[in-house]
Parts: structure tokens; C-alpha cells; sequence
């Protein structure tokens, strides 16, 4: 039996003790029943009223621990995700993400469509599930606006990694180059489906302490920049006009000094 799925026995008999939950459900990949060794359990407890989420919430660690109990656990907020939502690590391997929801605030959520249902006192989970079945998935979304001003901290980031690299330096430029990642390629991935031949490039960045090899990587990198920007304007038919002589300019220089 996977770790995981000793969790999940343990938490069914968790929630079915708890009269304070009415409903519990499992997200994702459990959800869908796809999960494998390495998957993490989307939990929502869901409570009648506002007073039984704040005495559930106040005990949220000694929950998340009673679910593994002789199993060491470390567990966090998590309000940057979204309110009354906690993650727990378990030292056998496995990760429980848990939200905890009120009733009258269940919405509908095309994510949600496929939930594996551990209790529901209140038949308010089957009708969650039946009303997300009929909620249309988000399409992705960036907006001109947005997209120039990535595209104008891109090119700063880049161009210190580059003058950077140029001298030599093999340490501060590592810092700039996670930054320049971190912030431009996500909203790309997110708008490019897996089959658009300019996403897999994104994600063949690298960084090596040679400062000449990661002067290749930059170039590289610039390029597939480049190239998945025309594909998210294409796609979504954005308003995006580059200074396509500035840009080559700077592509035939760094080519030159590789």
C-alpha cells in the first residue's frame, strides 16, 4: 500500500469522527483517481458555518498530525494560495494540501468536476461536483499591457545577465538569471499548450558556473524568449508591436562575442 493511500484511510476515518466537517472531498489527482506514488492529496473540509471553520481551523495542526499520528509532520499556511488553506508534509513521502470551506461558499469550479467523495452528511458535495461538471474551464489569459511589461523587465534582466557574464562573473549573474526565469517563463508555459512547438524550449534554460557555456544558454534562451512571444501573441490575438530592430541588434551581438 503507497503511503499515500494510508493517509487516505486514516483521513476518511478522520473526517466521518469530526462533527464539525459535513462534507469532505479529495481534488486533483485523487479526484480523477490518477494519482500515482508521488501525487499530493487536495483535501476540502467543508463546514456548515463560519464558527465550526474557525474552531476547526484553530485545531488545524493536531488535525493534520491525527491523520498520520505516529508519523512526523510539518505543516504550514498557506494564505498566499488562498484564506483557510494549509499544507502538511508527513516524513513517509506524502503531502496534504487541505482547504477549509464553508458550505454557502462552495462555487462551482471546473477543476473540480472529477472529486473522489469521503463523506456528505449534507449532500452538499454531490451537488458541488454536479455543478462544476457544467463550469467551463478558464481560458488563459494575458493582455497587452501585461505582456509589455514582462517583455521590458525581460529585457533588463537579460542584459545585466549578459554585461555580467561578459566580465566574467560567475557568481551575481546566477541571481539576476533566476529572476529573469522566474518571472517571464510562467506566464508563457501557461498560455502555450504542451503540443506548441515554442513551449519546449523554454524549459532547456540553464545555468553552468562556466561563464562562457551560460553566455550560450543566454542566447539560446533569448531566442526560444522570442519565438514563444510571437506564439502568445498569435494565439491570443494581442495588440504587440516589439522594436524587432533593437532586438535583433542585441541577438547579433551577443552571437558575436559567443
Amino acid at each position: 500500500m503507497f503511503e499515500q493511500d494510508r493517509v487516505l484511510v486514516r483521513l476518511q476515518q478522520r473526517v466521518m469522527s469530526e462533527g464539525d466537517i459535513v462534507a469532505c472531498f479529495l481534488a486533483g489527482s485523487y479526484g480523477r483517481r490518477q494519482n500515482d506514488p508521488y501525487s499530493d492529496m487536495d483535501v476540502a473540509l467543508v463546514f456548515a458555518d463560519e464558527a465550526a471553520r474557525e474552531r476547526a481551523w484553530r485545531q488545524r495542526r493536531d488535525f493534520v498530525q491525527s491523520v498520520m499520528q505516529y508519523v512526523p509532520a510539518k505543516s504550514f499556511d498557506a494564505g498566499h494560495v488562498r484564506p483557510y488553506f494549509h499544507i502538511a508534509l508527513y516524513s513517509n513521502g506524502a503531502k496534504a494540501d487541505y482547504r477549509y470551506e464553508l458550505q454557502s461558499e462552495l462555487q462551482p469550479n471546473p477543476w473540480d468536476r472529477d472529486i473522489r467523495i469521503l463523506k456528505d452528511r449534507c449532500s452538499c458535495a454531490e451537488q458541488y461536483q454536479a455543478a462544476s461538471g457544467r463550469a467551463l474551464l478558464p481560458q488563459p489569459r494575458l493582455t497587452a499591457t501585461e505582456l509589455t511589461a514582462l517583455d521590458d523587465r525581460f529585457w533588463i534582466m537579460l542584459w545585466d545577465t549578459y554585461r555580467l557574464l561578459r566580465r566574467g562573473d560567475g557568481d551575481k549573474p546566477f541571481t539576476i538569471y533566476l529572476e529573469l526565469l522566474h518571472f517571464s517563463l510562467p506566464p508563457l508555459l501557461h498560455v502555450l499548450p504542451p503540443e506548441d512547438p515554442a513551449r519546449a524550449p523554454l524549459l532547456r534554460a540553464q545555468f553552468n558556473p562556466d561563464t562562457k557555456a551560460t553566455a550560450v544558454h543566454l542566447a539560446n534562451l533569448l531566442q526560444a524568449y522570442l519565438n514563444a512571444r510571437t506564439a502568445v501573441v498569435q494565439r491570443l490575438h494581442l495588440d504587440f508591436n516589439p522594436d524587432t530592430r533593437f532586438e535583433t541588434a542585441v541577438q547579433n551581438l551577443i552571437k558575436s562575442k559567443l
